[in-house]
């Protein structure tokens, strides 16, 4: 098929934006439309090694009147020419890399298609362009993007290191050295997620505490290296790497003695989604091991955008019996799905029609869900079109083409491991070989029996914010888990004032500002034990770590939380209380932060510093009320001895957030104590992104009786928009309108979002 004259076939029209591993591109401004169909795009770069295969990922918006449909003859990606040297074994064709993936696009939505490419073996520079298409020679105006493929030549091989007395195995202990010894001070972060073939830069720091200077070149220089084992090949290698096992090298030219020197690690996220653990270890080349020179890095790999295979094409030629419905499931979004409970997931799964039958119509039928937990393993989710379907296509799937079926999944309320299985069925029949099944990896808790609870406070009948406050109890405490540990120790020091260690509300030691306690659990002994200056000790009894106020912040120096668009910022740094646990139930060692609750308030990172000042108050008025929920009720997290985890349930980040938020603050002064009610009950508050239009009754989501503030009500904001969440309760982008178009307060917001409530002051 020929592109050269297209002109003449303009029917689309489309805005494009290139999305590539590794490139960040900025969309060109669309000016003022003057024909039915005409567009703007952007151009962009990838880089790769020669021979290297790279997923990359196009992104059309369409502005214009007219829904696309996905197919070869409708919706779909096509080179800009006939051939390329960088076409690849999964086309669908060798000028068609790809269908986009949604099923249809309507004006104002995005669609987008996903491919690989492979790089020839000669390095250089070449462009190549793409297109998008409506129909048979039918070519969308604007939607050319111009690709320029950087083939680097390949980086200059580097000798595995070779020690001159290494370990026998890769289990045994690293030889000790009075001369090349480390200690890890900084190890970039405390746990990554990327996105399938996503690059990333770890800057793991340790200070030299042996005898001899580091090098960066020469004789003995150090690097690190993948262990446990030694020298595997790691699935998240980069093309910086040296060799398949030497994943990084110094930054300093040198490294004296009590200096501090910086690996800067660079990770390529496989194409697998799951959870990874990563281990590394400096060498001295050609010398010796670096004897505390070891790192563990925990790195979450999401769903992917693009397309995995899962199957081996069938040969071709060889058709079933006439009159079969049979399939081949060649491309899969998603091998695996891991998500906090009820959250939500999109897949889409590419079913090969391998028989002689023309598919009319295209479905996927829940076959079930293991293990079964009744309303806690529910996987439907609101925009299924039946209870047991969770789509339904109407379009020709021809033999030897590709039906698409996309959806969204919602995931088992309750933490463990599931098993999702699904059965492809075309014209109302089951089709052979269209079963799929899907691993679900639930790593938190989802609404479980979230049964209101009496608040203590004003009565009945009081105004909701007035009352004697004399009565009221006092703030209370909150728990929150920061993260598990990896090597089952923290080390804690007072930033602005002193600190002391504590048991049970008894002073075991104390420390001046700045000096450093560590605190760790023994797995063998199960014993405590506790250094610093001037003071060491060991008990079956865990040790806190308090402010010598009592509120100030205390800061982990062996923890890394990063803030991606601050470079330099690490939200280390806590109020209050910081304690290290051991948690049988789980086999985890935590790091637990206690603190009074609007002090957590001060940290929650769930909104902006510069959003209007009514909207901060809804959002803060309900994040105290999910708080305090989990506060009185005290089961989500018993197991592991805290009430809310700083990741998982509302992100919380500390002192730094606290710092670098003063409007939130203020926002939080402003209502202090305030939560949301219903007949005098605390209501359960939640909250989610964005809605498209309407949000969601408890039931349609979560099942159960329901309850009654939790209903579906308009967000006219909204209107025009995807759903971003679970769509129940409050929607951020809709009360975020609210205040500052309609310049609504914060308790008209919630009373919108939470109808038949009113605020109450919980505590003084």
């Amino acid at each position: 098929m020929r592109k050269k004259n297209f002109r003449k076939f303009w029917l689309g029209f489309a805005e494009a934006l290139l999305l590539a591993t590794a490139v960040s591109l900025p969309l060109s401004s669309v000016s003022a439309a003057t024909e039915p169909y005409q567009a703007e795009v952007s151009t962009g770069a990838v880089t790769l090694a020669p021979g290297a295969t790279k997923t990359i990922t196009l992104k059309f918006k369409n502005i214009g009147t007219k829904t696309w449909t996905r197919g070869k003859n409708a919706t779909a990606v096509f080179l800009y020419g006939d051939t390329t040297v960088f076409s690849n074994a999964t086309w669908l064709k060798k000028d068609l890399p790809a269908l986009i993936r949604e099923v249809s696009v309507k004006p104002g939505a995005m669609a987008s298609a996903v491919f690989e490419i492979t790089a020839p073996a000669t390095p250089g520079t070449y462009s190549e362009r793409f297109l998008l298409s409506s129909g048979p020679n039918a070519w969308i105006k604007g939607s050319v993007v111009n690709v320029t493929f950087t083939v680097a030549k390949p980086a200059p091989v580097v000798q595995p290191v070779s020690i001159k007395t290494p370990p026998a195995t890769a289990t045994d202990a690293i030889p000790s050295s009075s001369v090349y010894k480390a200690e890890l001070t900084d190890k970039g972060g405390i746990e990554w997620q990327l996105e399938p073939g996503e690059q990333t830069t770890v800057n793991v720091k340790f200070k030299n505490v042996g005898s001899a200077t580091w090098k960066k070149q020469g004789a003995g220089y150090l690097s690190l290296y993948t262990w446990e084992p030694k020298y595997r090949a790691s699935a998240f290698k980069d093309s910086s790497w040296g060799t398949e096992a030497q994943a990084a090298f110094l930054v300093e030219k040198e490294v004296k003695t009590g200096q501090t020197g910086t690996m800067k690690l660079v990770l390529r996220a496989p194409e697998k989604p799951g959870t990874y653990t990563e281990s590394f270890q400096l060498a001295s080349e050609d010398t010796a091991w670096v004897d505390g020179g070891s790192v563990t890095l925990k790195i979450r790999v999401t769903g992917a955008d693009g397309f995995i295979d899962t199957a081996v094409p069938p040969t071709e030629g060889t058709t079933p019996p006439g009159g079969s419905y049979s399939s081949v499931l060649l491309l899969t979004s998603h091998k695996a799905v891991t998500v906090a409970g009820s959250g939500r997931m999109k897949l889409t799964h590419g079913f090969k029609n391998a028989g002689d039958v023309i598919w009319n119509s295209r479905a996927l039928r829940l076959v079930g869900v293991a293990p079964a937990l009744g309303v806690y393993s529910n996987v439907r989710d609101e925009s299924w079109p039946t209870t047991t379907e969770p789509v339904k296509e109407q379009s020709v799937t021809s033999p030897g083409e590709i039906g698409f079926v996309s959806y969204t999944l919602k995931a088992p309320a309750k933490m463990g491991d599931y098993q999702v299985t699904f059965q492809l069925t075309a014209d109302g029949r089951d089709v052979e070989g269209g079963e799929v099944s899907i691993p679900v990896t639930v790593t938190s808790d989802g609404y479980v029996d979230p049964t209101p609870i009496p608040v203590p406070g004003p009565v009945v009948g009081v105004p909701p914010l007035s009352g004697d406050e004399a009565s009221l109890p006092a703030e209370p405490i909150i728990r929150v888990g920061l993260f598990r540990t990896t090597d089952d120790l923290m080390k804690v020091r007072g930033i602005t004032d002193g600190m002391k260690a504590t048991q049970k509300g008894n002073v075991i030691c104390a420390f001046a500002a700045g000096e450093i306690a560590t605190a760790s659990f023994d797995r063998t002994t199960k014993l405590y034990r506790l250094t610093g200056p001037n003071c060491t000790s060991q008990s079956t009894e865990w040790y806190v770590m308090e402010a010598q106020d009592g509120s100030s912040p205390l800061e982990i120096t062996d923890y890394s939380r990063p803030v991606s668009w601050l470079p330099g910022a690490n939200d280390n740094k806590f109020r209050a209380k910081l304690e290290l646990r051991f948690t049988p139930e789980t086999d985890n060692v935590w790091v637990i932060n206690e603190l009074l609750l609007e002090s957590y308030l001060y940290g929650i990172a769930e909104t902006s510093n510069v959003s209007p000042l009514e909207y901060q108050k809804a959002l803060l008025a309900a994040a105290r009320t999910y708080a305090l929920y989990h506060v009185n009720r005290g089961t989500k997290h018993a197991d592991e001895f805290f009430h809310v985890d700083a990741h998982l349930d509302q992100v919380y980040r500390g002192y730094g957030q606290e710092e670098r938020s003063p409007n939130i603050v203020d926002g939080v002064v402003k209502t202090r104590g305030q939560i949301v009610t219903y007949d005098g009950k605390l209501a359960i508050t939640p909250y989610f992104s964005r809605s498209d239009g309407r949000t969601r009754d408890w039931t349609e989501v979560w099942g159960g009786k329901g309850y009654a503030w939790l209903k579906s009500v308009p967000v006219p904001h909204d209107v025009g928009q995807t759903l971003w969440g679970h769509g129940v309760g409050l929607s951020a982008r809709g009360a975020l309108y609210m205040a500052s178009k309609d310049n609504a307060t914060y308790d008209a917001i919630l009373k919108h979002f939470y109808q038949g409530t009113e605020l109450r002051k919980a505590y003084k």
